[in-house]
């Protein structure tokens, strides 16, 4: 009748998006699978053939230290930037610049068997690898969601840029997709030994799914507490048994603390897009990289970043359910918590957000049951913000950073989602006063970390040395009657430069270390090719006549008359001695020193860095006598460098887990430290005898140095 509702043939009344609904249904499914075959064609086009084609940048990495696994190389100079740069050059391996900083040496084993191959090769097996990855874990998805194959493989290709950048790059984040994906599996049907096996393994290859440990105690889920505990302490004896302790070690107390501050490569970068990034770039002050923050306060950051991983953190555990486990809650709490682990991340690649499949996928599938299609709209639109946000346009200014930092913008609004979903599941109890304490230690303790971090950065700062080109790294500082010399990474290579920017010596080859004599017009640079090292002698007007073969990191007498070099084995030097003029090396010290580096004191007699005994000392070496430990401390040191008059030799020492800056009278052996930052110091030289030069990464990525100086007051 006129006036009455139109009604369905069952008698119930039908909405505008019902009925859409029913109109759309008969092509739904065709839709769906036009678009899942557009999305899987760009990413073959975009990601998995030009991934097969070459080694890009990530892959190597991991390639590198897998091989050097396999061929029996101790492992504790992977994360030096420039002996793995020199290990890829000596190896033919067609890739620009490689790096190992802060990943884990656990997340180099998957690719131990593909080592056997060449680099490329084994990328394109890689590849087929994390095909059969990709595939697993959305049957995996199929098993405990009822949304259906085709859905999830849409919200699995909706990923565009972070799988794109997976496959082309050749990252591990595939892996961890696939490892907690098994892990929720087996976690819905009660198996805790391989829900903890499952996470403790992605946890090994990168760090965060070790988080969830905390998501098990908090929920009182002591089983799958113990069992995940249990897995991470027996994949760690493994590590110090098969990769050694060393390597072990040096991740968990030098690595991994720089990581989790968010300076493995560059902080600033909004590349990275993650609060940590922003934060630095508003209060951190740093010449080269960034010379003009909002604030310049490191006590701002202090607070205010522990206060915003707490506005993550806080109240995400006081909506967790603690109590009897309901499937559908805990889907979305499993969501959440792994969604909110990437958005805490300090360094999120888009690759890293490969992952949020796993998150996306079981909040569709709960809100779908819930027949809440508009917040599934919502969800999966700030997805896709998050998944092709790496396409905005770039540029400088206010509103280009803004638009830089859109995947953090993104996820922060996906993340009101998850919170307002939860809040309607769980609400705090009687949780608050623990919840609150546990807040307010959390951030008393971090934000003192955080000062403590950048207590000297002000000093750091106003040591540096200006220089004209710009590099990732730079490194090595000699001076000469026309000021430095350094190494510097640039995006083709290393190169030898000085104050102007120009280059010494050119060439292809990589130029990995310089040294300069100082009462001589001649210098030595190492370059390093698929034919291994050798040292080139330089005159004055930047012309090699000859050089030296399979040699390495070398020193020369202030009066040129004689080189000494170092040769490796299997990742172990040797210290050796020739003449510029073509005379046959000699070996100088037994096979029982692992030699570092060396330099000449201006009468003749030689220091050098060796590690003997699982220890790292410094040896001074005269004619016709025996190695001597020059410093008697208990400190780990290396890097020696005797001052123009004698009476002084700069080096760095390892203290608490930094290398700092120091030096030592000859006679009297008293020694001064020169710094004293949460950061690390390099390769120091004089620049005159109350002078020293020398590399720092104070408020940069770990060991991507500048130059700077420092006076001492005898």
């Amino acid at each position: 009748m006129p006036g009455l509702q139109r009604q369905s043939t069952t008698g119930v009344s039908t909405s505008p998006a019902d009925r859409l609904k029913v109109a759309i249904a008969p092509v739904l499914p065709l839709m769906e699978i036009t678009a899942c075959l557009f999305l899987a064609a760009l990413l073959l086009w975009k990601g998995i053939v030009p991934s097969w084609r070459s080694l890009n940048t990530d892959f190597p990495n991991y390639y590198l230290v897998a091989r050097l696994l396999r061929e029996g190389y101790s492992l504790d100079r992977i994360y030096d930037w420039i002996w793995l740069q020199r290990i890829k050059d000596h190896w033919g391996i067609s890739q620009q610049l490689v790096g190992f900083a802060g990943l884990t040496p656990f997340s180099a084993l998957p690719v131990v068997p593909l080592s056997f191959f060449s680099a490329l090769i084994a990328k394109r097996l890689w590849i087929l690898a994390n095909l059969l990855l990709l595939v697993s874990s959305v049957e995996l998805l199929n098993k405990v969601t009822s949304i259906g194959r085709r859905r999830i493989w849409l919200l699995c290709l909706l990923a565009v840029f972070p799988l794109r950048t997976s496959f082309l790059l050749g990252q591990m984040h595939l892996f961890v997709l696939f490892c907690v994906v098994l892990a929720y599996y087996f976690y819905r049907r009660g198996n805790w030994i391989a829900c903890g096996v499952g996470l403790a393994l992605a946890g090994a290859v990168k760090v965060y799914p070790l988080l969830f440990v905390l998501y098990f105690v908090w929920k009182r889920q002591w089983r799958f507490a113990f069992a995940m505990v249990s897995a991470a302490l027996l994949f760690l004896g493994l590590g110090y048994l098969w990769l050694g302790s060393d390597v072990i070690n040096l991740y968990a107390t030098e690595i991994l603390p720089r990581s989790l501050q968010g300076e493995v490569l560059d902080p600033y970068s909004a590349h990275n897009a993650s609060a940590a990034a922003l934060f630095h770039r508003f209060f951190i002050y740093e010449p080269t990289l960034n010379p003009g923050p909002l604030i310049k306060s490191p006590t701002l950051y202090a607070v205010l970043y522990p206060l915003w991983q707490l506005a993550i953190l806080f109240p995400l555990l006081a909506v967790l359910s603690r109590q009897a486990r309901n499937t559908s809650t805990e889907q979305l709490e499993w969501a959440a918590y792994t969604f909110a682990l990437l958005v805490l991340s300090p360094v999120p690649a888009s690759y890293h957000f490969v992952v949020v499949i796993f998150s996306i996928v079981l909040l569709v599938d709960l809100l779908f049951q819930r027949k809440a299609y508009v917040s599934a709209g919502v969800a999966v639109s700030l997805y896709c913000m998050i998944s092709i946000v790496e396409y905005f346009p770039r540029g400088q200014g206010t509103f280009y950073t803004f638009l830089a930092f859109g995947r953090l913008w993104s996820a922060l609004l996906l993340w009101v989602v998850f919170l307002f979903l939860l809040n309607r599941a769980a609400p705090l109890g009687r949780r608050a006063i623990l919840l609150y304490a546990l807040s307010l230690v959390g951030c008393v303790v971090s934000a003192a970390g955080y000062h403590n971090h950048f207590a000297y950065m002000e000093q750091d700062s106003a040591r540096r040395i200006p220089v004209i080109t710009p590099a990732y790294l730079a490194s090595g500082p000699s001076q000469t009657s026309a000021g430095y010399v350094y190494t510097a990474m640039l995006a083709d290579g290393y190169r030898v430069l000085n104050q102007a920017g120009s280059e010494v010596f050119t060439g292809d080859a990589d130029q990995l270390a310089v040294a300069v004599a100082r009462d001589a017009p001649v210098s030595l640079v190492e370059l390093a090719d698929k034919n291994g090292s050798r040292v080139a002698i330089v005159a004055a007007n930047g012309v090699s006549s000859e050089s030296i073969p399979d040699a390495e990191s070398p020193a020369i007498s202030s009066d040129g008359t004689v080189v000494a070099f170092l040769r490796e084995t299997k990742g172990r030097g040797s210290l050796w001695l020739a003449r510029p003029t073509g005379s046959e090396p000699l070996q100088i010290v037994d096979s029982t020193y692992d030699i570092r580096d060396v330099t000449f004191a201006p009468s003749g007699w030689i220091l050098f860095a060796a590690k003997r005994e699982g220890r790292e000392r410094i040896f001074s070496l005269k004619a016709g006598g025996q190695p001597r430990v020059f410093l008697s401390g208990d400190k780990d040191a290396d890097s020696p460098a005797v001052s123009p008059d004698g009476r002084f030799v700069a080096f760095r020492e390892l203290v608490r887990n930094r290398w700092q800056l120091g030096y030592a009278d000859v006679a009297t052996g008293h020694e001064q430290m020169l710094t004293f930052g949460d950061c690390n110091a390099y390769t120091p030289d004089w620049v005159d005898s109350e002078r020293i030069a020398y590399a720092t990464d104070c408020g940069r990525g770990l060991g991507l140095s500048a130059l700077a100086s420092v006076g001492i007051q005898p």
